[in-house]
């Protein structure tokens, strides 16, 4: 792609609409990928989490993508198109992980082509962040996990957290796709286990290092 030569109307639209539809940026898409990263949301978190979003209409262009409730469970169906629209980002964070090809794209567009891995990132650990219940202990406990990937309950205690907190702190990031929550143990996502560079670059955008 030549750095002088602006895109065409068609390649440009199509920057466009890819941008519109990133999970960052897309309710609808936000809610199908994270019940693919996390496998399934308790009822009561996905109702908060979504409050205003989920109308009638919204919820019946989910059930026809494959969101459907078991039990408790807010869940998307293995290979219904939810899913695989979910999994096709996978493709697009390595199709735009590459900061060379990102600028070419923004300078011949005009645009400002993001990291979109990074942004989603970065959009679950903000909504975490401005928790006004749990934000700041969820602060404390992605930089002991940036540290160390992995942080028991009883650690979190012995640093000021009451067992009750701990326990939630674990389940707000496992419902947002930032630790898993086992046993009393919470671990890095393998997503940020993955990226734990990302996970450190917007730890420190954000203040927290």
């Amino acid at each position: 792609m030549s750095e002088k030569t602006g895109l065409s109307k068609n390649l440009r639209e199509f920057f466009l609409a890819l941008l519109a539809i990133l999970p960052s940026r897309n309710r609808v898409i936000q809610i199908l990928r994270l019940l693919y990263e996390t496998g399934g949301i308790d009822i009561t978190s996905f109702r908060q989490m979504f409050r205003g979003v989920v109308d009638p209409h919204v919820d019946e262009v989910l059930g026809k993508l494959g969101v459907y409730i078991d039990k408790d469970t807010v869940k998307l169906k293995y290979m219904s198109l939810g899913w695989i629209i979910a999994d096709l980002y996978n493709d697009i964070f390595d199709f735009l992980n590459n900061d060379d090809f990102r600028r070419k794209v923004s300078e011949a567009s005009g645009l400002d082509i993001p990291d979109p891995l990074e942004e989603w990132i970065y959009i679950k650990l903000d909504t975490a962040f401005k928790d006004p219940v749990h934000g700041e202990n969820a602060k404390i406990v992605m930089k002991e996990l940036l540290n160390k990937t992995s942080i028991t309950i009883n650690e979190l205690i012995e640093k000021g957290l009451n067992v009750g907190e701990a326990y939630v702190i674990g389940d707000v990031l496992k419902t947002l796709g930032l630790a898993e929550h086992i046993d009393g143990i919470i671990r890095l996502s393998p997503q940020l286990i993955e990226n734990r560079d990302v996970l450190e670059r917007n730890l420190k955008r954000m203040g927290i290092s």
